[in-house]
């Protein structure tokens, strides 16, 4: 049953009132021709209409102010799919912060309104976009906070719909989605103009029947209709009597309700104040069939854009073909989908699907569709026959990968191609000269990586260099999934950097807004970490020389060594300031890997880095003298000395004064506060030959068998092991003293001091852990402590026990048999 009319006797709105709003949605003198965005059926529909009709003016629903981008956006070298990015800052207002708002228009072959802007292109008749500026949109609408852009295009009225649901599950589809291609796509090419928008009008007249106008004011509906409204009058007050209509191109939503306004003797226009708009722009950038899909978050989106796309294409070509050319053209399609399908999962996974199951899966989507009452296949019809005939197993499991393949390629991942001389912002011009150049595959949204020598390989480091860059620009385009991390310190015995990127919509939207920092890659970044360097010299950022030598790291990975000299003097500044030795020791083992790391950082030629390096190690030794105790636990000052005795051992150190990091550690071994610290000194001692076996174990046993608390002992204990682990399987006397001390403890004790025991030995790996296991059994006599680890009993298990035993010694001890338990 393809007429919605004929099904609502029972529904609103009735047959006459649905007939009466369709004879004033299409007039002699106006066309308000309703459309569902990027749908092919009204695509369609529309452009046999114009190969008949000639308007006068064609308007569209679209902000006003895109109105210069529309020469660029018809050009006939602009490949779809394309879209108007914008975005408006607003002015902070009383205690609120500065907000954000930034949203698509996308377009794409089949878009209605590509339809009526390209029509108007070659016939050169005046078009406009006739819809509030984002900037006004984002007034009236309710403000989301600052998240990602939006669609301008929105139709979650029909998700919404009660009426349109309770249609679906009469004709027995799964949601809003199905019930469109059954009702529409399906008999597009057989309908007639009046029988589409008879049906448009009832579809969308059920859509918008349950909204209030409570509702609709609050998310800017009436204020944006109250606008086109106004336009459409207008170009209805300049059409001449000898003038075709007037062509609308807007949501079927609005249509329904803009006759009325248009109608009305008062001509009201919103009037929204632009005075809290600090910046505004648009531009036209590509975009990617992959975003254009409702499945991925878009909220105007057809499901599956490749699979529409393709049926666009067949339907031009086949429009010669007769009436039931809809019928072959969906049926071609269909088979032609699943056999790209089968190639793709034959060639890329190595998944063998037989020819009879293609065929097999063909069959079922055609009788899929007779038993669904369609004339032709839908996208959901092909997808459940590639599930029931290519899927092996339970579907969501066996057939992940086959599904995830099928959608896939329903969905498509082409991108758009902005025409040459477009208003494009040179930034995102610059961008993609310097991404081909390095050959970075960005011309569709697959995702790919990128693995780079960065060591041997100049190109390598340019490549590196413009990630890194995009990503100070919040330019959402490479993600480094492994590789040294010069900046923080981490991964540095790593030769190469792993980076998975994948261009899309969202990359040149960012691009666009970082336009403000210059009209080149390198130039922006320069301006955007100058920026930064500003926040961090002026205390909007944590001012310390960590942080310092982090910029510093950061400016040479960005390649941008013209900066240095600055940063150098900022990070002078700051370390002559800086009065925290754990964050001065810190920046002196930065450095010490910054010089290191020179070759991939190109950092040979800063000949301030061996005097910073010099300067850094000696503030943090001044400042380490006078540590009497430690903030927190003490970890962050041995993080500190750790970091000044790998810089001394390295190549970087070599030129240091290491006798005063050795008196140092010689006065934090006796004469610091933190018992953690003072073991961390001993084990560092320890570690590098300068405190004896038999020093070792009187001071073991002066804080283990001593009279200072169970918890500092456990303290040395642990900061002894944090700096020199070898200790536990190498002194005898270690274990010996820390055997004595436990068995000397009563439960209480032992109970308090567990977490800090534990944490003591949480670092030792399983192979060290097996050789203190051994050195504990050798001191009571035994050649193993049996199994450590009991992977056949749970913990829940283990605690039932400890509770049973518990209750048994308190039935022995009240029995006065207590002397039956041994201590």
């Amino acid at each position: 049953m393809n007429s919605i009319v004929e099904l609502n006797s029972t529904m609103l709105p009735t047959s006459e009132a649905v007939r009466a709003l369709g004879s004033r949605l299409v007039g002699p003198e106006l066309v308000l021709f309703p459309v569902r965005h990027h749908s092919p059926a009204c695509a369609w529909q529309l452009r046999r209409w114009l190969a008949t009709v000639r308007p006068c003016a064609v308007l569209v629903e679209g902000p006003r102010s895109f109105d210069p981008l529309i020469p660029t956006l018809v050009h006939p070298e602009a490949r779809m799919p394309l879209a108007i990015y914008t975005y408006a800052v607003f002015k902070p207002q009383g205690e609120e912060p500065a907000r954000r708002r930034a949203a698509y228009y996308p377009f794409c072959d089949h878009s209605p309104e590509l339809v009526a802007l390209r029509f108007a292109q070659d016939q050169g008749i005046p078009a406009r976009f006739i819809d509030l500026d984002h900037a006004e949109q984002c007034q009236i609408e309710p403000d989301e906070g600052d998240v990602d852009a939006q669609s301008l295009l929105d139709e979650r009225h029909y998700r919404r719909s009660r009426y349109l649901s309770a249609l679906a599950t009469q004709l027995g589809c799964r949601d809003h989605e199905e019930l469109w291609e059954h009702l529409f796509e399906v008999p597009a090419m057989e309908r007639t103009l009046e029988e589409h928008v008879l049906n448009m009008a009832a579809y969308c007249f059920l859509a918008r029947v349950e909204c209030t106008d409570n509702e609709l004011q609050a998310d800017g509906t009436l204020a944006r209709e109250d606008e086109m409204a106004w336009h459409i009058r207008q170009a209805l007050e300049r059409r001449q009597p000898s003038d075709g209509p007037v062509l609308a191109v807007v949501g079927g939503f609005h249509a329904v309700a803009l006759p009325e306004l248009i109608d009305r003797k008062v001509k009201q226009r919103p009037s929204i104040s632009r005075s809290t708009v600090s910046d505004e722009a648009a531009a036209l950038i590509r975009y990617g069939q992959d975003r254009l899909d409702r499945l991925n978050g878009y909220a105007a989106g057809m499901t599956s854009p490749a699979w529409q796309q393709q049926l666009w294409d067949r339907m031009l070509k086949g429009e010669k073909g007769g009436a039931q050319a809809g019928v072959r053209v969906r049926q071609e399609l269909a088979l032609s989908m699943l056999f790209d399908i089968a190639m793709e999962l034959r060639t890329r996974h190595g998944l063998a699907l037989p020819m009879p199951a293609l065929g097999a899966a063909y069959e079922q989507a055609l009788r899929l569709a007779v038993l669904r009452q369609r004339a032709a296949p839908v996208r959901d019809d092909v997808l459940d026959a590639v599930t029931s005939c290519f899927v092996k197993g339970d579907a969501d499991a066996d057939g992940a990968l086959v599904l995830s393949v099928a959608r896939r390629m329903l969905s498509g991942q082409v991108m758009g191609k902005v025409p040459p001389g477009a208003s494009t912002p040179p930034l995102v011009r610059d961008f993609e000269y310097r991404a081909r150049r390095q050959r970075l595959k960005i011309d569709d949204s697959e995702p790919r990586r990128a693995v780079l020598d960065i060591y041997r390989r100049p190109e390598h480091r340019i490549t590196s260099r413009l990630f890194h860059g995009l990503g100070l620009l919040g330019v959402p385009l490479a993600h480094r999934s492994a590789g040294p991390d010069f900046v923080n310190g981490l991964g540095l015995e790593r030769l190469q950097e792993h980076w998975d990127y994948t261009h899309s919509a969202a990359t040149e939207a960012a691009l666009v807004e970082a336009s403000v920092y210059g009209t080149t890659v390198p130039l922006a970044v320069a301006a955007r970490f100058a920026e930064r360097l500003e926040r961090f010299e002026s205390g909007a950022e944590p001012r310390h020389a960590k942080g310092a030598v982090a910029l510093l790291a950061q400016a040479c990975v960005l390649g941008l060594h013209d900066h240095v000299p600055k940063v150098c003097g900022t990070l002078a500044a700051v370390m002559a300031s800086d009065a925290q030795f754990e964050t001065v020791a810190a920046a002196a083992g930065s450095l010490g890997l910054l010089w290191e790391s020179r070759e991939p950082l190109e950092a040979r030629g800063i000949d301030e880095l061996q005097p910073l390096l010099k300067s850094a190690y000696e503030r943090a030794i001044y400042l380490g003298r006078g540590l009497r105790g430690a903030s927190g636990d003490g970890r962050e000052v041995v993080a500190g000395l750790a970091r000044l005795r790998e810089l001394l051992a390295s190549e970087a150190g070599k030129h240091l004064d290491d006798a005063l990091y050795w008196a140092l550690i010689e006065e934090l071994s006796t004469g610091n506060d933190s018992a953690f610290v003072r073991g961390a000194a001993a084990g560092l001692s320890y570690g590098a030959g300068r405190l004896s076996d038999t020093a070792l174990g009187t001071a073991l046993d002066g804080h283990l068998n001593g009279l200072i608390a169970p918890r500092d002992a456990v303290s040395f204990l642990g900061g002894l092991l944090q700096t020199a682990r070898e200790a536990a399987w190498q002194q005898p006397a270690l274990l010996s003293v820390l055997d004595r001390l436990l068995a000397s403890w009563d439960e209480a004790d032992f109970v308090a001091n567990l977490p800090e025991l534990r944490l003591a030995f949480a670092e030792m790996t399983p192979k060290e852990t097996d050789r203190i296991a051994h050195a504990v059994a050798s001191l009571h006599d035994a050649a193993t402590l049996g199994r450590l680890v009991r992977y056949d009993v749970s913990a829940e298990q283990v605690q039932a026990n400890l509770l049973v035993t518990q209750q048994l010694l308190d039935v022995l001890q009240a029995d006065g048999l207590g002397a039956w338990v041994s201590p």
